[in-house]
């Protein structure tokens, strides 16, 4: 009768042995694929199935459907109703006579009833007296008679009393199914564990232990069944030792009737209801948590394959660009050193080997490439990938609130776990700090390598150079020196070549370690011991990073604040000083000092000597020259859009003759060339530099002609009227338009018929000039110029920022490493002294980028000039770099005529001598006196005919002649 039931029982343990066999033939298939490094895949490959019991199969492998289970009792209660529903039977003598085992209310029962019982056998002997007299049969003496209700009585013992067994049976079987649950779990997290963390797959006894698993369920079955057959037994004996007292005072039948054995067999029920809510709690509490750390694991799995990737392409990146090349250098070396040693072929080894094939070729190409590669995007996807990863779990997991809660039997108490915040800490601790340091050394390692291939450049130039001069004697002391210097190339080259192989190496090895230590931190965090705790600290470390960053931005916030209102404060004191000492020397309340120190004027007039003793080819890459490089470009978003407008507007109809202003090296002609590259193709463009001076109205008809070629006039309204019947148009630039005037009487005469050329040729051509800045103020203050162009657009300032990064930008390419010395009158912080070296050429870096933007500000040619004067010393491809305090306070005891003379010269850029007599009204002898002077102090420099400011002391003579009012 209970076959169906043993077997079902039975059967509630496959799940775990599909999920035994599942987990020991994803083992098998570990185990057969044992190649390197295939451990993951096989892995991540063959515990999808798995992985379905936990998730997706969930509860087919946990809940048990009691009603599907038991059937509704069909087959007890058919069992049940083949029993009649009242017999009569004859009570037994054991009925009437006490029994060891009955209670004294019962013995005492039975003592009464068999009082009556003899009462009554009295009579019946009596009744046998007479009837023996008539000679009848004697009525036998018996037991009475008792009413048994069978089916009710098979009801309580075959559906209550089999309940009551059951649910012992029921309880131990849920509990074992848990117990082989976790016991499962703790063999696939020590998978996980050989698998992932140690990363290799070695012999072990998982196989082993699920077989002995499978083999308890393989027991535990027999042992069900054997229960089941040995409970029908004993139901049946049960039931016939029933049956003899049923209805008796020792069973009365109140005691099985209908009401009362459904209540018992009700209550029964509630108790297995509860086993099973239960064991589906503590299931879904272990499975919660199973189904978490598969979740992390995964995600694992798939940053560890990143990490593999990105280190096996970062291999082949470094092999590429950077080893390659290194043994190539060594090869082509090691050639040359052997057919120099032997003197063979000398010729070819110089001009092809090392001439052309090493510093013309192989070198800048090596250079070129390492720094177009760039190698820190890789570790930036890196760690993005990792986020993106992670960046699904789910947030929210039920997970029990107190530890060791799979050993105690009550029901666990869930709570809600927010797994990201643990995450997120994991990611932030063990990878984004670490990548973020692998950045750094990576930066510095190709730094180095840049610096080790500039050094390989030196040496073997200098060879060659040394070999080709003809002023040694010894020709064999020549070829000695010659062989030596390629021997400390290919020297120089090897260690290039190893420190490069070291850094792929390194890197290679951080990578790994960066993503064993995240998988086992992350492994650790989320295991039931340490989730609350781990949730708990990393709640706590985020708080206090965001009450960190908070406070970061409000100190910020108020040391900007307080540089800001400090700065300003200085400069009006310094303003008011200025103003007071320059009012005094005017009023002659002063003596007045020296014009010029002769420290300062050293400084100034050797410039040009101090830069030219820097290597060629860091003058050129800090040329002051108009930038076509698109790397070493400012971006100015705000002046390019501007400019879009202006010329969206002329395509439109409407007048926008442009004026470009902006301080002398602020970058206007770069401007203008990012102008040309984007709108030169639509229309036909022109471009002109306004060299020299244009002062009479003839020279400014013939500049015209140079540009429109095209066009035939003589005067300037035959150009507007040739200009006005062009089929086409076009664009025009014209740079310096400051050329066009000359502060003296009908010196402004050239700007007028300028003016009137754009205002009545708008239509036909777009009109793009460029000013200076105190020029344009002084011609608008005069000539209202601002009025003759429908755009005046002023270069935004630069900030320190884009100062430095301009600098560090060309500096990057030199691949020649910076030594910060400490300026003159240094006052460092507090904690300066106790800095490493690292840090304080960080500190020292800061502090002269610093000090460079104050003393340059908006100027870009003035920046890289002091950059360049600031490097004190070059020795062993190193520059040492030492900001100079100058003191520019002879401006104050400049006279009122050398004010004035400076003044021009800021307003026209350039002066030649002539010009310079005219303006001024002077003798030719007197301005080239006055100049000379100037000239020999450094304050003014002279190229060709032409005399400008030093740029060195370009900021310096603005402020003063905005203290005095001359510019504003």
């Amino acid at each position: 009768m209970y076959t169906k039931y043993a077997q079902k029982l039975a059967d509630s343990l496959r799940p775990c042995e599909s999920m035994i066999s599942t987990l020991l033939e994803t083992i098998e298939k570990i185990e057969s694929a044992k190649e390197e490094n295939r451990n993951e895949n096989e892995y991540l490959n063959n515990s999808n199935k798995f992985r379905a019991y936990l998730q997706d199969h969930y509860n087919e492998v946990v809940k048990i459907n009691a009603i599907e289970f038991f059937d509704d009792f069909t087959e007890i209660t058919e069992y049940i109703s083949t029993f009649e529903e009242n017999v009569k039977l004859i009570q037994e003598r054991d009925r009437f006579y006490p029994q060891a085992s009955d209670k004294f209310i019962l013995k005492v029962r039975k003592l009464w009833k068999r009082f009556f019982l003899k009462i009554n056998w009295s009579f019946i002997s009596g009744i046998n007296f007479i009837r023996g007299l008539f000679k009848k049969t004697a009525i036998p003496k018996q037991f009475w008679n008792h009413k048994v209700k069978e089916q009710q009585l098979a009801g309580l013992v075959y559906r209550v009393i089999f309940l009551e067994k059951l649910n012992l049976m029921f309880a131990d079987v849920l509990q074992y199914r848990q117990e082989i649950f976790q016991r499962i779990k703790a063999i696939d997290c020590s998978i996980e564990a050989q698998v992932l963390l140690k990363g290799h797959w070695k012999e072990n006894d998982f196989k082993n232990e699920l077989r002995e698993c499978a083999e308890d369920i393989k027991v535990r079955k027999k042992e069900i069944e054997l229960f089941f057959n040995e409970l029908k037994k004993e139901l049946d004996e049960y039931y016939k030792k029933l049956q003899k007292i049923a209805g008796t005072i020792e069973f009365p039948s109140r005691k099985f009737k209908t009401g009362r054995v459904t209540k018992k067999a009700n209550r029964q029920i509630k108790i297995q209801n509860g086993l099973l809510n239960n064991f589906e709690r503590r299931a879904f509490a272990l499975f919660e948590h199973w189904r978490l750390v598969y979740e992390i694991r995964f995600a694992n799995l798939s940053v560890t394959d990143h990490f593999n990737s990105k280190e096996k392409e970062l291999k082949r990146v470094f092999d590429e660009v950077l080893v390659k090349k290194d043994t190539a250098f060594v090869e082509l070396l090691e050639s040359a050193f052997e057919k120099i040693a032997e003197k063979k072929d000398l010729a070819h080894v110089q001009d092809e080997l090392l001439s052309r094939e090493l510093l013309k070729e192989g070198i800048p190409a090596y250079i070129e490439k390492l720094m177009e590669t760039d190698f820190v995007t890789h570790l930036e996807e890196l760690k993005n990938t990792c986020k993106e990863e992670f960046g699904n779990t789910k947030a929210n997991y039920l997970l029990p609130s107190k530890k060791s809660w799979d050993k105690d039997p009550g029901v666990p108490k869930l709570r809600a776990t927010n797994v990201l915040d643990i995450v997120r800490g994991c990611l932030a601790e063990s990878v984004e700090e670490n990548i973020v340091k692998q950045k750094t050394e990576l930066i510095s390692g190709i730094q180095l390598s840049l610096s080790n291939a500039e050094e390989l450049t030196g040496v073997v130039e200098y060879a060659l150079e040394y070999y080709n001069t003809k002023d040694v004697e010894d020709e064999a002391d020549q070829h000695a020196e010659f062989t030596n210097g390629i021997e400390r190339a290919i020297k120089k080259a090897k260690e290039n070549k190893q420190h490069d192989r070291s850094l792929s190496s390194t890197l290679e090895d951080e990578l790994g370690k960066i993503n064993s230590s995240f998988i086992g931190e992350i492994t650790n965090a989320i295991s039931l011991d340490n989730l609350n705790q781990k949730q708990t600290e990393m709640i706590r470390k985020k708080r206090i990073r965001d009450a960190r960053n908070i406070l970061i931005t409000g100190l910020v916030f108020g040391k900007e604040l307080f540089t800001k209102s400090h700065t300003r404060v200085l400069g009006l004191i310094k303003q008011a000083r200025e103003k007071y000492t320059a009012y005094r020397e005017v009023l002659g309340l002063s003596d007045k000092s020296e014009t010029i120190g002769s420290e300062l004027s050293n400084y100034l007039s050797e410039t040009e000597k101090a830069i030219a003793r820097l290597p060629l080819m860091y003058q050129r890459l800090f040329k002051i020259t108009p930038l076509t490089n698109a790397k070493f470009r400012i971006e100015r978003p705000q002046v390019i859009q501007q400019l879009e407008t202006a010329y969206s507007n002329w395509t439109n109809g409407k007048f926008a003759p442009t004026c470009l202003v902006g301080e002398t090296g602020s970058g206007m002609t770069s401007t203008v060339n990012i102008f040309e590259e984007r709108f030169s193709h639509q229309y036909t463009f022109y471009r002109f530099n306004m060299e020299y001076r244009i002062v009479t109205e003839n020279d400014f008809i013939q500049f015209m002609k140079v540009v429109f070629t095209d066009v035939k006039f003589e005067s300037l309204d035959e150009l507007i009227e040739e200009i006005n019947k062009l089929k086409g148009r076009r664009v025009v630039v014209i740079e310096n338009v400051q050329q066009l005037f000359i502060r003296k009487m009908n010196g402004f005469n050239n700007l007028s018929l300028f003016f009137k050329l754009i205002s009545q040729t708008n239509s036909k051509v777009f009109w793009l000039s460029t000013c200076l800045l105190y020029t344009f103020k002084y011609l608008d203050h005069t000539m209202k110029m601002h009025d003759y162009y429908g755009h005046v657009i002023n270069l935004d300032t630069l900030n320190k920022d884009d100062i430095t990064d301009v600098i560090t930008k060309r500096h990057k390419f030199s691949g020649f490493k910076l030594n910060f010395l400490e300026p003159n009158n240094f006052n460092p912080k507090r904690g300066y002294k106790r800095m490493s070296n690292s840090q304080k050429q960080v500190y020292l870096q800061e502090d002269y980028f610093k000090r460079l933007y104050n003393y340059s500000q908006n100027n870009l040619s003035l920046a890289l000039l002091f950059w360049m004067r600031s490097i004190v010393n070059v020795e062993d491809n190193v520059f040492d770099l030492q900001y100079r305090h100058l003191d520019y306070s002879f401006f104050t005891s400049l006279s009122n005529i050398q004010v004035v003379s400076l003044h021009s010269f800021l307003l026209h850029g350039s002066l030649s001598l002539d010009e310079h007599a005219d303006i001024l009204g002077w003798q030719k002898e007197e301005s080239f006196a006055h100049l000379m002077v100037f000239v020999d102090d450094g304050i003014l420099m002279r190229k060709e005919n032409y005399y400008l400011i030093n740029p060195l002391v370009y900021r310096q003579l603005v402020n003063h002649l905005d203290v005095l009012n001359y510019v504003h």
